[in-house]
């Protein structure tokens, strides 16, 4: 049996795929974050849950290479919520719909294993994020303000 040395060296280009900051992925517009309404945040922290999803998603930035594990880390979090444990005022179908969306890109965001092939598709999502959560941030403000 012969071996070669040079075998074991051989790697694809899918294996040399590096993970950029964010701002390589997604444009300026999309770090635009609607915010919670301050002047409600005792009302926003009746759920706990979601002020740590919060908190978490604040922190993307452009320059974030770690945002793969941030958005594991959301995702983890958003395990937790279901529609019957999402406290009042916000047990409403359009924070639950617009909660499922957010969640719907979280979750494929977070089964993304990087390469050339699916970057497009990965841009595309990450900004669908962002849009679901500006969505979900901006229906939240606007219950809070009617009660």
């Amino acid at each position: 049996m012969l071996l070669s040395c040079s075998d074991k060296n051989v790697k694809t280009s899918e294996s040399k795929f590096v993970v950029y900051s964010l701002s390589n992925y997604v444009s300026d517009e999309y770090f635009k974050l609607i915010e919670l309404d301050s002047s409600q945040i005792k009302t926003f922290n009746v759920w706990n849950q979601f002020t740590t999803i919060n908190s978490k998603f604040s922190s993307l930035s452009k320059n974030k290479i770690d945002h793969k594990s941030i958005i594991s880390s959301i995702k983890i979090d958003l395990e937790k919520i279901s529609k019957t444990n999402v406290p009042s005022p916000f047990s409403r179908p359009e924070i639950i719909g617009r909660l499922r969306v957010f969640k719907t890109f979280v979750y494929k965001i977070d089964s993304y294993n990087l390469t050339e092939k699916n970057m497009e598709t990965y841009k595309y999502d990450l900004e669908g994020m962002f849009e679901a959560y500006n969505a979900l941030i901006s229906k939240m403000n606007e219950i809070v303000k009617e009660n």
